[in-house]
């Protein structure tokens, strides 16, 4: 596969990398762009739940994140086409987003999220049910490591791990829907 057939996948990375060089150069800040409950639903600014995926503030954090939408993107986006892979991150982004907030509303109002990991998560969920749904139970051996890693990132204050939870439960239940219609 090439990256060519992946146009989603870039256009998605040149507007994560558009809106990390504003961010760097104070244009505008990731609090202005960021999510949490209180923000979000609370005052009611819905924007937030796109915004905040794209929004990274630190270089490391916009590179790990653009290097996995690049290696899930240029897998995914072949196979799946490029108008399903554009409807499940979008789907991704505003439903495990959402998800994200009013999780928090309970424990963390003011927690703040940014980056795409919430949502490339939710591609990992789906490239999961697809390898169950061709391999069988034995073929989620091939993701155990990246799930690993996940919950190992739990652990980390700085990491919004219900926003990546909330992405991977999204992005399996997109993968059912996808295999069954």
């Amino acid at each position: 596969m090439y990256i060519a057939d992946s146009p989603a996948t870039l256009v998605l990375i040149v507007l994560n990398l558009i809106v990390f060089i504003a961010v760097r150069s104070g244009k505008t800040g990731y609090l202005k762009l960021g999510s949490s409950y209180e923000m979000t639903i609370y005052n009611k600014q819905y924007y937030r739940i796109i915004s905040s995926a794209f929004t990274h503030e630190e270089p490391m954090h916009m590179i790990c994140n653009m290097y996995s939408l690049f290696n899930l993107g240029t897998v995914l986006e072949p196979v799946i086409g490029t108008t399903r892979f554009l409807i499940f991150y979008v789907i991704i982004m505003v439903l495990g987003g959402a998800l994200s907030c009013f999780i928090h509303k309970k424990y963390k109002p003011l927690t703040l999220s940014i980056g795409a990991s919430g949502v490339l998560c939710g591609l990992l969920g789906i490239y999961t049910v697809m390898i169950v749904a061709i391999y069988g139970p034995s073929g989620i051996r091939s993701v155990l490591p990246t799930m690993g890693i996940l919950l190992l990132m739990t652990a980390s204050k700085r990491i919004d791990s219900i926003g990546h939870f909330s992405g991977l439960a999204v992005g399996i239940a997109c993968g059912i829907v996808m295999l069954n219609i």
